[in-house]
């Protein structure tokens, strides 16, 4: 018979889980070479270097690129050279625009400055000069009729011969035409020649005012045409600008230097997908493709863990709570931290446990910058989260208290005998569980009930039979997560344990895994071996020791355990109840 003292104290609720050490501050070098085909890794620095800001960790194949910006180049190029051409061209246009307008501007002055001499000039000459013919001609006629009858009556008197008379009278003829011609030429002149000269004149200077119209036009239009051709050439000469420069700077990512300091971490991880998740991705040779993770920089003077916490308990994790950490590469030595953040949503269970929801959940570590540059990531820790703290109540282990269709019972040694007490619970933790009532300070209460107690076991079981509908009672009590206050969940973490003090007590479903592994592993190495493993887990060993190393590690068991219960609590997975039970 093992025994324990009731006693007052404080009693820390917590949750224990397992992840993985990370920088607090890593920075993650991505290739950003572009292209579907990818890149080759022509050098890089090897893993663990710590590296300075500016210090060249990876070269990329950078030979498809130079030959392209070479070819890019002429292509810039003849570009120039085009958009040269073109400049030329608009400033050959506008001058021929000039020239072409100040000719048809000169046509048209012309061509008003005709009609303007033909109605100020020509056509005032030409009748002045038809009026004064006319006068002329009148003057000759009115002389050459008075010479007529001059001779006339010379001729009656017998002084003048008849071919003499006849001379002068030929003369008044000529006189009279050559008097009708000069008025008919005036009447011509106004009546005929001006209407005709003015018009055409009129029609001159409006047909050059359009043509002055249409040349203007015309050269709009053609300057237009070779002004959107500069245009589309400056276009295509800063596209093609840009393509060179494009090219360039992806031959310069193609040296991929560190931005600042850091120890160097190769970026090998799978992210799904079929095949061995033990090849490298990264090494000297490996085709890389764009936007693919090269290397991971942490600064390692800040470090944190990233755990995965189970749906069940995700209520309870906050930020800014306390954690104490164990790295298992440096046992004994303890770190301190803090949650820092939460995931909102869970991450997607993976095949075979599709249905499994864990939320990631990462803890600072706060300790001193010396003490954490000791840690490298990638390295496996537990962490315990301190959830909630009762800094005084009577608590007993958790072992001493046996529920029974709802109920939870403890057996005090009493005068060498024992005695039955019905007890209210509390809180619990992993080992201990607190008492509301029915348990004094100072009280012995008997740890192993179940192993030494048959008889009162027994009477137990009489008394409190197991009702058909009770949830609470069957083969498979669950254990509440830490920090539960409902009656219920106390008891069905607290139906029965192993004998002894060791740390854990039933495990339950709902039980801590970490906590129930902890318990079976006697010699504390951390894995199973098939001697340690109870008779439910020897039966299953070869199927559960995934990687055949002829022990089973917490992670195999919980995996084990995961598709136990993805499958609805079927056999073939480690019972955790196995540790107790009803």
């Amino acid at each position: 018979m093992i025994t324990e003292v009731v006693k007052r104290g404080p009693l820390e609720l917590s949750i224990t889980e397992r992840g993985n050490i990370d920088s607090a501050a890593n920075v993650t070098l991505t290739c950003l070479v572009e292209g579907e085909a990818g890149t080759a890794i022509i050098k890089i620095v090897d893993e663990g270097t710590r590296a300075k800001a500016g210090d060249v960790l990876i070269e990329l194949d950078s030979s498809r690129l130079r030959n392209e910006a070479i070819s890019q180049q002429i292509v810039v190029e003849q570009a120039i050279a085009t958009e040269q051409s073109a400049e030329k061209n608009v400033a050959i246009q506008e001058t021929q625009n000039e020239s072409d307008i100040a000719a048809a501007k000169l046509k048209l002055e012309l061509a008003q400055l005709d009609l303007e001499k033909y109605k100020e000039g020509d056509y005032i000459q030409a009748k002045n000069t038809a009026q004064g013919q006319i006068t002329l001609a009148r003057e000759d006629l009115t002389r050459t009729q008075e010479r007529y009858e001059f001779s006339v009556r010379q001729y009656k008197k017998g002084y003048a011969t008849q071919s003499e008379l006849d001379a002068d009278r030929i003369a008044v003829s000529k006189a009279q035409i050559a008097f009708n011609g000069a008025t008919e030429a005036l009447v011509v002149l106004e009546k005929y020649d001006y209407k005709r000269q003015m018009a055409e004149k009129k029609a001159n200077s409006l047909e050059f005012d359009r043509e002055l119209q249409r040349v203007k036009l015309k050269a709009e239009a053609a300057l237009a045409q070779y002004k959107a051709t500069l245009s589309a050439q400056k276009l295509t000469t800063k596209v093609e600008k840009e393509k060179y420069e494009k090219t360039l700077d992806q031959i310069r990512v193609c040296t991929v230097t560190a931005p600042r300091d850091g120890l160097v971490v190769y970026a090998n991880s799978r992210s799904g997908g079929r095949g061995s998740s033990q090849d490298p991705l990264i090494y000297e040779g490996a085709k890389v493709r764009e936007r693919q993770a090269l290397i991971n920089l942490p600064d390692i003077t800040r470090m944190q863990v990233n755990a995965r916490v189970h749906e069940s308990k995700i209520d309870m994790v906050r930020e800014q709570l306390p954690a104490k950490i164990r790295v298992d590469a440096r046992p004994g030595e303890l770190f301190h931290g803090v949650v820092d953040t939460v995931s909102s949503v869970p991450m997607s269970g993976n095949w075979p446990n599709i249905n499994l929801k864990e939320y990631v959940t990462t803890i600072v570590i706060q300790d001193s910058a010396s003490k954490v540059s000791n840690l490298k990531p990638g390295l496996t820790a537990e962490v315990e989260i301190l959830v909630d703290r009762v800094e005084s109540c009577l608590q007993v282990p958790i072992q001493s208290v046996v529920e029974r269709s709802g109920k939870h019972f403890a057996f005090v040694l009493k005068d060498e005998a024992v005695e039955r007490r019905e007890v209210k619970v509390g809180k619990t933790n992993d080992i201990q569980m607190e008492i509301l009532d029915g348990l004094t300070e100072g009280q012995v209460v008997v740890l192993n009930p179940r192993a030494v107690l048959a008889r009162e076991i027994t009477k137990l079981e009489e008394d409190f039979p197991v009702v058909a509908n009770d949830k609470t009672s069957g083969p498979a009590p669950k254990m509440p997560p830490p920090g539960a206050t409902s009656s219920d969940a106390k008891s069905k973490a607290a139906g029965g344990g192993r004998s002894g003090k060791k740390r854990g007590g039933p495990g339950g479903r709902g039980g801590d895994p970490a906590a129930f592994f902890k318990q079976l592993d006697a010699d504390g190495d951390g894995k199973l071996s098939e001697s340690e493993a109870p008779e439910f887990l020897k039966a299953n060993f070869s199927r559960i020791d995934a990687n055949g190393d002829k022990f089973i590690d917490e992670a195999e068991m919980a995996k084990a355990r995961q598709a136990r219960e993805a499958a609805g609590g079927g056999r073939g997975g480690p019972r955790p109840e196995a540790g107790g039970g009803q």
